[in-house]
């Protein structure tokens, strides 16, 4: 019996004695996998926009981030991203974080789930960030759930996030729509390992898919060549929807630009940190 006999059925001998556990349907994953041209795709839902672009005389809000998709913030250290991960977060949740970034438009209709897994920091400094998005916001949106993994085991990372999808019917009152990973990189041993690498981003896009969420990571650069570091960062470079990165300024503003996008570009803008240690939008003509 061939391989590919094995993985799409089973003899009756190989029913009864047990050498063939996993049985593999490819006749559904087929089924999943075929695009129909005949019929007309519905647009990928939006959750954050920047800006407008014309198409056929006609203007639409540019996508950020959108449901099925992830997108990544690529980065230097030190360069402010988890400030702008708390902005896109809050943007979402929306409230007084219009006031702070009003170029980030949210297309959230209704109560959904966002979670937000910081694989960095203790417990302290994880709360102080996961209150910054309360504190953009000016209220406490109660479907916001923050998760410190600074202690855990890189693959018990990936096993937390993959449970609490899995489950996210038993564990929140609302779908899970918007999950933030800060940082990517902590998922995997070694960036560098091209295995890890690809099991970490496949379960990425596997989540995105499955649970039609939007899921934004943050990954390091390398400071010399501006890419992102490892297996890894070429994984995120070729599959994410959005590429967003930061570029530290002489006044130690950030300037937030689309270096790759798989639809429009959005419009780059610059923000900074006020006293009350909240990003916001430096607009033109003033600080």
């Amino acid at each position: 019996m061939s391989i590919l006999d094995k993985l799409n059925g089973m003899t009756l001998e190989d029913a009864s004695s047990g050498v063939v556990e996993n049985v593999i349907d490819f006749s559904k994953i087929e089924n999943d996998c075929f695009v129909d041209l005949s019929l007309e795709m519905p647009h990928p839902e939006i959750l954050l926009s920047i800006g407008q672009h014309e198409y056929k005389g006609k203007f639409y809000d540019t996508a950020i981030m959108t449901a099925g998709e992830f997108s990544a913030i690529v980065a230097t250290s030190k360069s402010k991203k988890t400030f702008l991960k708390s902005a896109f977060l809050g943007s979402y949740i929306g409230g007084d974080s219009t006031i702070l970034f009003p170029n980030i438009k949210s297309h959230r209709d209704k109560n959904y789930q966002i979670l937000d897994f910081d694989t960095e920091q203790g417990k302290y400094y994880t709360q102080r960030t996961f209150r910054r998005v309360q504190e953009m916001t000016g209220a406490n949106y109660d479907n916001y759930r923050g998760y410190a993994t600074r202690h855990l085991k890189s693959s018990e990372r990936l096993q937390l996030i993959d449970y609490c999808l899995k489950n996210q019917s038993l564990l929140y009152k609302e779908k899970v729509k918007l999950v933030s990973i800060d940082g990517i990189a902590d998922l995997v041993e070694n960036t560098n390992d091209i295995v890890m690498s690809k099991e970490a981003s496949d379960y990425i896009t596997k989540w995105t898919y499955e649970y039609d969420i939007h899921i934004t990571t943050i990954i390091h650069k390398n400071g010399v060549t501006g890419k992102p570091l490892g297996h890894l960062g070429t994984y995120v470079l070729k599959k994410a929807e959005t590429v967003i990165d930061l570029e530290i300024q002489e006044d130690y503003s950030i300037k937030v630009t689309n270096p790759y996008s798989r639809g429009y570009k959005f419009e780059e803008f610059t923000f900074d940190v006020n006293k009350n240690a909240l990003p916001y939008l430096i607009e033109d003509g003033f600080l």
